[in-house]
């Protein structure tokens, strides 16, 4: 990152930092990911009110993964993706929807995951 550039982590495209939203939180105080790219996953995201209500019928008023129903959370389930196809896949709650983001979506990680707490279950 040079003084007035930096790198979008969505695109990796070195770019002015007129191109990135204010952010207190980071150092140089802009956001990591570029307005453009934010554009982008804001229109997925985003999605009519009609088309979640619809989803979250479909899903039973409950999260994809885990089940637990829409009206014990706090906040409404996450629109969840495929950040590659920008595909919409579900409506999950705000601890699977992370939980899949720290495992980068990949099934790999997943399953590993998955064996691990079965080699490990009772242990500690």
């Amino acid at each position: 990152m040079t003084n007035n550039k930096q790198i979008c982590r969505k695109c990796n495209i070195d770019k002015p930092l007129s191109e990135f939203h204010s952010d207190r939180r980071t150092a140089n105080r802009k956001r990591t990911t570029c307005i453009e790219c934010r554009q982008k996953h804001r229109v997925v995201t985003h999605l009519p009110k009609e088309t979640y209500l619809r989803l979250l019928e479909q899903q039973n008023n409950a999260c994809a993964i885990c089940g637990i129903d829409a009206n014990d959370l706090e906040r409404e389930l996450s629109v969840d993706h495929n950040h590659e196809t920008m595909q919409v896949r579900g409506l999950l709650c705000g601890l699977c929807n992370v939980g899949l983001g720290y495992f980068k979506d990949d099934t790999t990680l997943l399953s590993m995951a998955m064996e691990y707490l079965v080699v490990h279950d009772g242990i500690g």
